[in-house]
């Protein structure tokens, strides 16, 4: 008598498949959540001043981008010149703009999910990418035409490269620990090498827990670090006299590692859960020291330095994201699953209304799109715009703000006799003392500040003409953007 079919091996095969297809959803799924974040409400914001640095560097010619950046922003050059080929195609507009932050950051996402299923698990892969996505300042850099997003998705890939070349030290893994090191140095001289500082500090640490072969793995790890960190020291080399652009940055102080966590984060109910979660996670183990440090070494070390050289801004520190993510999905899984699912959805809770502010117009900083809401319905002929170019990081924000979100017909620009970035100057050539003013009805003073005096700090020949000669009639004030109505006085 002949067996019976067995019914039950279709049903098998069809429950793997769906174990399969659940298993790639469960891969993807924070990719897709930080894709989604990045691209919703991807133009709510409006361009501030760093995004409007780009927005020029892209739009002045090869020769003067040189130029520039031979006097200002050299460590810039790189990130500038891959965005100034990327626009050429897909132009300057906010979406363009944004998109290869959105693509990096996602990118980020799918590299941090896969390291931490190499380091604990399908579980704490899936966590760690979803913990990753929805901090907001992934999203903040995910929505801004900066490198810092790029910065962010090297570093995951530096941290998975030196846990496989700690494994096992092939040409290929050190070849690709070197570029990742490189890309990040290139796009962010002071991460990369704050990032590299970690490796080794981790390196060090991991050397202390072999028993065997561990001294030539280092050698080897060495020779990478070298190579990998050759294009952000010779960065930081053509930079080293460019500090205009930081001459901003105050000395860490208690306030200042008080609101670090926020400054970090952006949320610092967010930044505490997952600071606490990543301290309990470390432990002595191959890749858990390398986490530890690449997540915390970076932060004391400029902590430590900000105390007496003004070097502390915690986007400087942006590389210890991924880390972190990892470190914390791990405590989480530990504590247990359904305790992680709890934490998990509170953290997202806490950071949604963060999400929701970051998106809003003035959202980076700066409220850039008021201006044309502001001068366009009260724009007359024969009105003229001046500009302050005295804030101490920003100066050029004002002119850049006017250009980028004022549309024609518009007060003209009539002190201006060459335009930004051009000659090698960051910031527009005016003809002396404002001698071609002229007489015009009414002045629009913008700033990039909130100084009740439109006039302040302003060159002391250009200031006595417009206080001379006109008075204050109205005034907007919005985050990092003052605008002022003067009319001509009637002697």
């Amino acid at each position: 008598m002949s067996a019976a079919p067995d019914a039950s091996r279709p049903r098998d095969g069809e429950a793997e498949r769906r174990r399969h297809a659940t298993g790639v959803l469960l891969w993807i799924a924070p990719t897709v959540l930080a894709a989604g974040l990045g691209l919703w409400r991807l133009t709510g914001a409006s361009l501030w001043a760093d995004e409007l640095a780009t927005w020029g560097a892209v739009r002045i010619s090869w020769s003067q981008l040189w130029q520039l950046c031979g006097s200002v922003d050299a460590v810039l050059l790189p990130y500038y010149a891959l965005m100034k080929l990327y626009t050429t195609v897909a132009g300057t507009g906010t979406v363009a703009l944004r998109l290869p932050s959105v693509v990096a950051i996602t990118i980020a996402t799918l590299v941090v999910t896969a390291l931490g299923r190499r380091v604990g698990g399908s579980a704490v892969g899936l966590l760690a990418g979803l913990i990753f996505a929805i901090l907001p300042v992934t999203s903040w850099y995910a929505q801004e035409a900066r490198s810092y997003a790029f910065v962010i998705c090297a570093a995951a890939l530096a941290v998975l490269c030196l846990i496989r070349l700690l494994e096992r030290p092939t040409l290929g893994r050190l070849a690709g620990y070197a570029a990742a090191v490189a890309t990040a140095g290139l796009l962010h001289p002071l991460n990369g090498l704050l990032m590299l500082a970690g490796h080794a500090a981790a390196v060090a640490a991991w050397q202390v827990t072999q028993r065997s072969d561990g001294w030539r793995t280092t050698w080897r790890w060495l020779a990478a670090a070298v190579v990998g960190v050759l294009p952000a020291a010779t960065l930081s080399v053509l930079g080293s006299g460019q500090t205009a652009q930081v001459s901003w940055i105050q000395l860490v102080d208690l306030y200042a590692l008080q609101v670090f966590p926020e400054r970090l984060f952006l949320s610092p109910a967010v930044g505490g859960i997952v600071l606490v979660l990543a301290l309990v996670a470390v432990r002595r183990s191959a890749a858990y020291l390398c986490l530890a440090g690449a997540a915390f070494v970076p932060l004391a070390l400029l902590l430590l330095a900000g105390t007496q050289l003004p070097v502390w801004v915690a986007r400087y520190v942006l590389v210890v994201l991924p880390a972190l993510a990892i470190l914390a999905a791990s405590a989480l899984i530990r504590i247990g699953k359904p305790q992680a699912i709890i934490v998990t959805g509170l953290a997202g809770i806490l950071a949604f209304p963060v999400h929701v502010t970051i998106r809003e117009s003035p959202g980076h900083t700066q409220d850039s799109a008021k201006i044309a809401q502001v001068i366009g319905p009260r724009y007359r002929p024969g009105d003229v715009v001046v500009f302050s170019d005295t804030h101490p990081s920003i100066p050029w924000s004002p002119r850049d703000i006017y250009e980028r979100y004022l549309p024609s017909p518009r007060p003209p620009d009539v002190l201006r006799i060459a335009p930004q970035r051009t000659n090698g100057r960051f910031l527009a050539q005016e003809c002396p003392d404002a001698a071609c003013l002229g007489t015009p009805p009414r002045i629009w003073v913008i700033r990039a500040d909130n100084s009740t005096d439109a006039l302040k700090d302003m060159p002391n020949g250009k200031r006595e003409r417009i206080n001379n000669d006109y008075k204050t009639i109205q005034r907007w004030q919005y985050r990092l953007l003052g605008i002022t109505l003067m009319e001509r006085s009637q002697n």
